[in-house]
C-alpha cells in the first residue's frame, strides 16, 4: 500500500525534534491508560472513578449548563470555609471527564459585542471561502459536552461560519434538544444490517447544526459512559454511525431553503468518534468517484484516547476490504485513531509543540509512527486552541471590577481583595496570591503541589516565603482532595482547599491572582494558562505540550516574557520557579508588572487561531487526496 500524492520530507529535525517531556513521566500516563480494561480505554476515567467510588461532586453555579441525569444531586461536604452560597450547589462528575465542561461561553451576541471593541486585521486571507466546512464531532455545546471537545467544536461552528464558510457542525442527537427540524433520513450499512439515521436541524449563527438520531444513540446515562464509568458496549455500532450519517449529509441534506453541500467540502473530523470519515473517505466513496474534490483533516485533540475495540471483524463490521481493515488494525484490535492518520488528507493536533510530542514514543501512545508518517509527508501541524470571547477582564460580568491593560494595577487589587474575601482568605494586598484550577489527579501535577505547600507556607525570613496564599479549586483523586483540606487546616486564612468547581469564582481567580500554577505532566493545548494571561495573572507551568507553545518563560527577559516555565516536573524545581515567580511579585514588582503588560498583550482569541485553520485548509485543498491501494 501507499499514500499517493505526498511530498519528499525535509532533513530530518523539525517537527520530529525531541519534545520537552518527561519520558518516564509520559510512559507512566500511557502505561496507566494501556493497563485499563478495554471498556475504561477510551476516555479519561479521573473525575468518573472519584464520583462512582467517592461519591463526590462539584459545584456548578449555572444550572443546566451539563449533560447529567434527572436526579438529587450529593452534596459537595468539602469547600472552603468562606465559600459563596453558589460554590455550594452540587452535581455529580460521573458523565464529565474536565472540568473544563462546566465553564462558560459566550453567546453570540456577547460574541459580537467582544469584538465590537477590539480592532483586529486578519493576518491570512482564505483562498478557499466558497469552500463549504463539514465538523463531524461526537459532542458539541451548549448540546452536548464532557469536556474540552464539545467546547472547541462549538467554536469551529460559530468561526468558521463568520468567516464565510456555508458551516455544517455534525453531532449525536443524545436526547431532545429545543428548536430542531427534522429534515431527512438515510440507510446505512454497519455490521451487515441496514440502519435508517434521521437528520435534525437547526440553524444558528450562520452555522448548520445537524444531529443524528438513532436508537442507539440516546442513553439513560452520559454520553459514552454508564454509570458505572464503564463504555456503552455499543459505542463502536453508534460512532460508526455517526461516521456514515455525517458522509452522506452534504450529499442528501437541502437545508433552508439551499442545495446540497455538494461533493467539494472540507470535513474536520474530530478525535477518534469522528476517525472513521478519513477511513470511509478513504475506501468508500474516492474509489465510486464520490468527494474526489473533498478533503478531510482529522484533528486530534488527545492522543491518548484512541478508540481502541478488541476481536472486531473490521471487513464485515465496517464493510471495508482488507487493506482498509489492516490500516485500522493494531494488534488484536481495531484502533479508529491510526484509521484516521493513516486516511487522513492532514492531521492537525492543538498545539505545535503536541505535535513534536506525539512523534515520541514518550507522546506518541503506540501510534507515534503513523504521525511521523504524516509529518514525513508534509501533512502534519498544530494549531494552538483559541479561548472563548467570555475571558475578557474588559466585559467579563463574574468579575469586581473590571478593568483593561491600561488600568490593570487598580483593577487587580479591587479583585484580590473581593476574591480574598469571597474564598475565606484574610484580605491582604501585599500577599503573593497563587491559584489552581483544574482536576486533583496526577496528570495535574497536584502531588507536587501538595508536597511543597507547607515550604511555601513556612516564613523563613527571606521575605517571600510565608508571604504567599493559595487557592486551589477542582475536584478529582480523595488522596488528593483529603490533603487539600489538610493544608486548609494547617493554614487557616492561607491556603484555601476548595473541593468543587464554580465558573463564576474561576472568572474571579483569574482576575484576582497574581500567579496561576498549572504544572500539568501532559496538556496538550490546555486553556487556563491563556485565560490567566488575558487577565494579567501570570502563569507558572510545565514545559510540556501547549503550554510551551503559549507561555514566554523568564529565561526571556521580563521584556518579552509572559510566565515562568518548570522545566521538569519535581520537588527542588518547582519550589525554585514558585520562588523566583513570588519574588518577582513582592521584590521586583516593577518587571513584574512588565509581564503582566507582555501578558495581557497576547492574542490567544479564536480569530488568531483561524487565520491558522484558513491557512491548513487552503495547503490541504491543493494537495493531492489521499488514496489507499
Amino acid at each position: 500500500g501507499g499514500q499517493n500524492g505526498t511530498k519528499q520530507a525535509p532533513a530530518k529535525g523539525g517537527l520530529a525534534a525531541q519534545p520537552r517531556i518527561s519520558m518516564a513521566d509520559a510512559l507512566k500516563l500511557a502505561d496507566q491508560i494501556e493497563q485499563r480494561e478495554p471498556r475504561r480505554k477510551n476516555f479519561s476515567q479521573s473525575l468518573i472513578t472519584l464520583d462512582v467510588e467517592d461519591a463526590g461532586a462539584v459545584s456548578q453555579a449555572v444550572s443546566g449548563a451539563v449533560e447529567m441525569p434527572a436526579q438529587e444531586p450529593e452534596q459537595a461536604g468539602q469547600e472552603c470555609a468562606g465559600a459563596t452560597p453558589s460554590m455550594r450547589k452540587s452535581m455529580p462528575l460521573r458523565h464529565i471527564t474536565s472540568l473544563s465542561a462546566l465553564s462558560e461561553m459566550a453567546d453570540i451576541m456577547e460574541k459580537e459585542e467582544a469584538r465590537a471593541t477590539t480592532q483586529r486585521v486578519a493576518t491570512y486571507e482564505s483562498q478557499n471561502l466558497d469552500v463549504p466546512v463539514v465538523i463531524v464531532s461526537s459532542e458539541i455545546a451548549p448540546y452536548s459536552k464532557t469536556g474540552g471537545l464539545g467546547l472547541v467544536a462549538a467554536s469551529y461552528s460559530y468561526e468558521f461560519a463568520r468567516k464565510g464558510h456555508r458551516t455544517m457542525a455534525i453531532s449525536p442527537k443524545y436526547k431532545h434538544y429545543d428548536g430542531l427540524t427534522y429534515v431527512a433520513e438515510a440507510k446505512v450499512m454497519v455490521s451487515g444490517r441496514e440502519e435508517a439515521v434521521k437528520y435534525w436541524h437547526k440553524h444558528e449563527g450562520g452555522c448548520d447544526y445537524v444531529f443524528v438520531e438513532h436508537p442507539s444513540i440516546e442513553k439513560d446515562g452520559g454520553l459514552y459512559n454508564s454509570d458505572d464509568g464503564r463504555e456503552y458496549p455499543d459505542n463502536l455500532f453508534r460512532f460508526t454511525l455517526l461516521s456514515l450519517a455525517a458522509l452522506e449529509a452534504p450529499l442528501i441534506l437541502k437545508l433552508n431553503g439551499k442545495e446540497v453541500y455538494g461533493q467539494k467540502c472540507l470535513f474536520l473530523a474530530n478525535d477518534w468518534q469522528a476517525g472513521l470519515v478519513p477511513l470511509y473517505l478513504c475506501y468508500k466513496y474516492r474509489p465510486n468517484n464520490c468527494y474526489v474534490e473533498s478533503r478531510v483533516v482529522y484533528v486530534v485533540h488527545n492522543l491518548g484516547y484512541q478508540g481502541q475495540y478488541p476481536h472486531i471483524k473490521a471487513c464485515h463490521f465496517f464493510g471495508i476490504p482488507e487493506l482498509a481493515a489492516a490500516d485500522i488494525g493494531l494488534g488484536d484490535s481495531v484502533n479508529l485513531c491510526k484509521g484516521a492518520l493513516v486516511c487522513a488528507d492532514r492531521v492537525i493536533t492543538v498545539s505545535p509543540n503536541y505535535t513534536k510530542e506525539v512523534q515520541t514514543a514518550a507522546g506518541g501512545f503506540k501510534l507515534e509512527s503513523f504521525v511521523k508518517a504524516k509529518g514525513d509527508a508534509l501533512r502534519l501541524g498544530g494549531i494552538l486552541n483559541g479561548i472563548d470571547d467570555c475571558w475578557n477582564p474588559e466585559i467579563d460580568k463574574n468579575i469586581e471590577k473590571r478593568y483593561s491593560i491600561e488600568n490593570f494595577e487598580t483593577g487587580k487589587r479591587f479583585n484580590k481583595a473581593a476574591l480574598q474575601k469571597t474564598v475565606g482568605l484574610q484580605v491582604d494586598e501585599r500577599a503573593v496570591l497563587v491559584g489552581f484550577v483544574g482536576r486533583l489527579t496526577w496528570q495535574k501535577g497536584v502531588d507536587v503541589m501538595v508536597a511543597i505547600l507547607d515550604w511555601l507556607m513556612k516564613d523563613e525570613g527571606n521575605g517571600v516565603t510565608g508571604h504567599v496564599q493559595l487557592i486551589m479549586m477542582g475536584n478529582g483523586e480523595k488522596q488528593h482532595a483529603d490533603a487539600l483540606k489538610g493544608a486548609e487546616g494547617r493554614h487557616p486564612g492561607r491556603v484555601c482547599g476548595y473541593v468543587g468547581f464554580d465558573p463564576k469564582v474561576e472568572h474571579q481567580m483569574m482576575a484576582g491572582c497574581d500567579l496561576f500554577l498549572m504544572p500539568s505532566r501532559y496538556e496538550p493545548c490546555g486553556l487556563p494558562q491563556m485565560y490567566s494571561q488575558r487577565y494579567g495573572t501570570l502563569p507558572i507551568v510545565t514545559a510540556t505540550g501547549g503550554l510551551v507553545d503559549s507561555v514566554k518563560d523568564v529565561a526571556l527577559g521580563c521584556d518579552k516574557a509572559t510566565g515562568f516555565h518548570i522545566s521538569v516536573l519535581e520537588e527542588g524545581k518547582l519550589k525554585e520557579v514558585i520562588y523566583r515567580a513570588c519574588a518577582l511579585c513582592l521584590q521586583a514588582p516593577a518587571d513584574f508588572k512588565k509581564m503582566i503588560v507582555n501578558a495581557m498583550s497576547e492574542d490567544f482569541y479564536w480569530p488568531q487561531a483561524m487565520d491558522e485553520y484558513e491557512k491548513s485548509i487552503d495547503q490541504t485543498l491543493s494537495d493531492p487526496a489521499i488514496y489507499r491501494s
